[in-house]
């Protein structure tokens, strides 16, 4: 059961994440009630936090019956789709909105403070501004040059391991050339995930399969 403090926390998921479940469901269609039954293929984690995020998001009545916002949602091509993914943002951020930072031209540090008055901390924030940088970019609102997701800090290694050894050592915005990812297998061994592109370059396609592989490598770290 979802707390009132889990609640009340903005969505911290990737958004890659958030868009390719819509986008499945856009092909599969949209099922009466949206359960963890509709989401079996992902690990425990990631349905727990989709869940989250659709009802913060509105998307969802009751038990899980479906919004008409989250039909539309579905349904709509862009820029119709942009329109309506906009006013769930404003609707759903209400206190971003409604605050007096200014989101074209607020600092990070503006921004974090805002976020952490949700009862989010340390990397939950991150993640959450993440989330709303990303959405709010997809939808057309315009935001601070000055408010970026923040790097990861380098894990530790574990005692007696090699750095190389303990799963992920770096991770920084998906924007950024170079970015790696390292996975340790459970049956042994690495797969190390490395881009050296622009992201913002990448045609429709190149994103999905790219992303796509970010995903699956962080669903399998949260086995």
């Amino acid at each position: 059961m979802t707390s009132k403090r889990e609640s009340s926390i903005p969505p911290y998921i990737s958004y890659r994440t958030f868009i390719n479940f819509l986008n499945e469901l856009r092909t599969r269609g949209l099922p009466s009630r949206v359960d963890r039954s509709v989401m079996t293929h992902k690990s425990g984690t990631i349905q727990s936090q989709l869940l989250l995020t659709l009802n913060y998001l509105g998307l969802l009545r009751g038990s899980g019956q479906p919004t008409d916002q989250f039909k539309q949602l579905i349904e709509s091509e862009d820029p119709q789709r942009q329109v309506v993914l906009r006013g769930i943002l404003k609707t759903s951020y209400g206190f971003v909105f409604k605050s007096e930072i200014g989101l074209q031209n607020a600092t990070a540090e503006q921004a974090e403070e805002l976020f952490q008055k949700t009862g989010a901390s340390g990397e939950t924030v991150r993640r959450s501004i993440a989330f709303f940088l990303a959405a709010a970019r997809d939808s057309g609102i315009p935001i601070s040059n000055y408010i970026k997701p923040h790097k990861r800090r380098k894990a530790a290694a574990r005692p007696g391991r090699p750095p190389e050894a303990d799963g992920l050592d770096s991770e920084v915005d998906p924007g950024l050339a170079g970015d790696f990812k390292k996975v340790t297998l459970k049956s042994g061994g690495i797969v190390k995930l490395e881009l050296a592109v622009d992201m913002f370059e990448l045609a429709g396609t190149d994103r999905e399969f790219v992303f796509g592989l970010i995903d699956c490598l962080k669903e399998y770290e949260q086995q």
